[in-house]
């Protein structure tokens, strides 16, 4: 008796990992609404809340564990930003990585559907940022108005340049991709999302943009923000992977330095900075900060760090 054999076609399951580097937030409602929108796309998902140390929230994101494919796990040491996205990446059981920051909100009930929708268009799938209508206190604006003018970009425009426009806030990523090239372990804060576009292209990795945000809610007040960014502009006197041309024509602020180094220029901005930083400053921390003055006040800070380093680095003759 001649057998009958019937040939069902092999259906593709997608697996995702979810990985959300948290410290000081609670994270516990963006954690279910991701969850509830996976089990909605009825895929094999896992979503991993990793606690760089935190000392607040902590019985809140506990709560994570109890939901269904989710798990919160706490760290003993402080890692920081970068190392926790790389530990979270190792810990990851699927080949789809999407890495999204504890302080975003989800505010798009299709925005997982977004993303299995072109999953396998590119390696690395950057969705965007957004930022609230509403404008927030005083003492945050600052953030919120370089985010909302400088951020916020769509996707058509940021596929122009999608090495240079890249924001790991909200990021999907091949796993084999993200195990190639880490995030650099730097010591301060700022540009490990410049280092991490520059080493896809160096790699060659396709990078796509897509118009998928989520909103940014977690603002350092102006104060705050002001100290990372200068620690940030720092990186070009401290750190040498930021002398790389290829790496400074990619960052506005360091190609403008270089500029007004190779015109002599730097003294004039060091001594703009000395007279008029504390005005410079006072408009940043009003209601209607100037992102032009934001910018000469981090360019000129810049402009004096570098000569008052110049002045305190030993000659020749003093280390003999």
């Amino acid at each position: 008796m001649n057998k009958l054999y019937i040939c069902v076609p092999k259906v593709k399951t997608t697996m995702l990992s979810i990985l959300i580097p948290e410290f000081n937030y609670d994270c516990s409602k963006l954690v279910c609404d991701l969850a509830k929108q996976c089990h909605q796309a009825n895929i094999v998902f896992e979503v991993i809340v990793l606690d760089d140390a935190s000392t607040l929230f902590k019985n809140e994101n506990r709560k994570i564990s109890e939901i269904s494919g989710c798990s919160f796990v706490e760290s003993e040491l402080n890692l920081g930003s970068a190392e926790t996205r790389n530990k979270l990446a190792r810990m990851a059981k699927y080949p789809h990585l999407l890495m999204i920051d504890c302080d975003a909100e989800v505010d798009d009930k299709q925005y997982i559907q977004h993303y299995l929708d072109v999953m396998d268009q590119s390696q690395v799938i950057i969705g965007g940022i957004r930022y609230s209508l509403e404008k927030p206190s005083s003492d945050h604006i600052l953030r919120w108005y370089y985010g909302k003018n400088r951020e916020c970009m769509a996707a058509r425009k940021r596929n122009k340049n999608p090495y240079k426009s890249l924001l790991s806030f909200n990021l999907m990523i091949d796993r084999d991709v993200m195990m190639k090239c880490p995030y650099e372990l730097f010591k301060d804060y700022g540009h490990e999302d410049s280092v991490m576009g520059f080493n896809f292209k160096k790699h060659g990795i396709k990078v796509l943009h897509i118009d998928n945000p989520l909103i940014h809610n977690g603002l350092d007040t102006n104060e705050d923000f002001l100290k990372k960014s200068l620690k940030a502009v720092e990186k070009y006197l401290t750190n040498a992977v930021f002398q790389s041309d290829e790496l400074v024509s990619q960052i506005k602020i360091f190609r403008i330095f270089r500029l007004v180094q190779n015109l002599g220029l730097c003294k004039l901005f060091a001594f703009k900075f000395r007279i008029a930083g504390n005005y410079m400053k006072k408009n940043l921390y009003g209601k209607h900060p100037s992102l032009f003055l934001f910018d000469i006040y981090r360019l000129s800070y810049l402009c004096n760090l570098s000569l008052s380093q110049q002045k305190t680095a030993p000659t020749k003759n003093s280390q003999r």
